[in-house]
C-alpha cells in the first residue's frame, strides 16, 4: 500500500516531496489515498496556503467538489485548519497545518518510545541469552510505566549481570533499594554501598507482593 502512495503521488505530481516519516506511518494517520495526496500537496506549499479552490483543482487535478469535500474531511480529523487573516483589508481565508504538525510531533514522540523499550527488550534478552517470558516484559513494560529511567534500569541489568543473576525479580528488587533511595539516574548510584547494606535492602523488598 505505502508504495502504491507513492506512485499515485508522484504520477499526480512530480515536484513534490513527500516526507519519509509520513509513506511509513501512512498506515496510522486514518487518511484515504486522496486525502493523504492533499495534505502533502498543503505540506509542499509555502507558510499561509490561500484557500483557492482553483488553484488547488488545477495543481491536484481535482473537481471542484472533490477539493472541498478533501478538506471539509481533513478539517474534521484535526488534520487542517481553515483560518482568516486580514491582509490590506481583506479578509481571506487559509489553510493552517499546525494541528497536522502537533499530531507529527507526537507520533514522533511515541515512535522514539516504541523505540527505545524494544532496545532495552532486546538488551535484556542479550544479557540474559535467551527470550524474554510474557511476565518478564510485563515487569519491565511496569518499571517504564512508573517512570524508571531507562538509563537506571540497564545500570539495575549490569549489577545484575555482575553477580551473575539473570532473573527480572533480581533486578526489580535493585530497582527497589535504588528508587528507595531516590536515585534516578545512574550518577546518583552509591558505588559504595557495603554488603550489608545490600543484604538489608533485598530482604527489605517486598517478595510476595511485587
Amino acid at each position: 500500500m505505502k508504495n502504491n502512495v507513492v506512485n499515485e503521488l508522484i504520477k499526480v505530481n512530480k515536484d513534490l516531496i513527500i516526507p519519509s516519516f509520513l509513506t511509513k506511518n501512512y498506515n496510522k494517520l486514518d487518511l484515504s489515498l486522496d486525502e493523504f495526496m492533499l495534505l502533502i500537496y498543503f505540506i509542499n506549499s509555502k507558510d499561509n496556503i490561500t484557500f483557492d479552490i482553483n488553484k488547488i483543482k488545477e495543481d491536484m487535478n481535482l473537481e471542484s467538489s472533490n477539493v472541498l469535500e478533501l478538506i471539509n474531511s481533513l478539517n474534521e480529523k484535526n488534520y487542517i485548519a481553515i483560518e482568516t487573516k486580514k491582509n490590506n483589508g481583506i479578509i481571506e481565508e487559509f489553510i493552517s497545518l499546525d494541528l497536522f504538525y502537533n499530531k507529527m510531533t507526537s507520533m514522533l514522540l511515541d515512535s522514539e518510545k516504541e523505540d527505545n523499550n524494544s532496545d532495552i527488550y532486546s538488551l535484556f534478552e542479550k544479557e540474559f541469552g535467551r527470550t524474554l517470558s510474557p511476565s518478564e516484559y510485563e515487569q519491565i513494560n511496569n518499571w517504564i510505566e512508573n517512570d524508571i529511567s531507562e538509563e537506571l534500569i540497564k545500570e539495575a541489568l549490569k549489577e545484575a549481570s555482575l553477580s551473575n543473576v539473570h532473573t527480572v525479580r533480581y533486578i526489580d528488587s535493585i530497582l527497589f533499594t535504588w528508587t528507595k533511595k531516590g536515585y534516578k539516574k545512574a550518577s546518583d548510584i552509591k558505588r559504595k554501598t557495603t554488603d550489608k547494606e545490600t543484604v538489608e535492602a533485598i530482604y527489605d523488598y517486598d517478595w510476595l507482593n511485587e
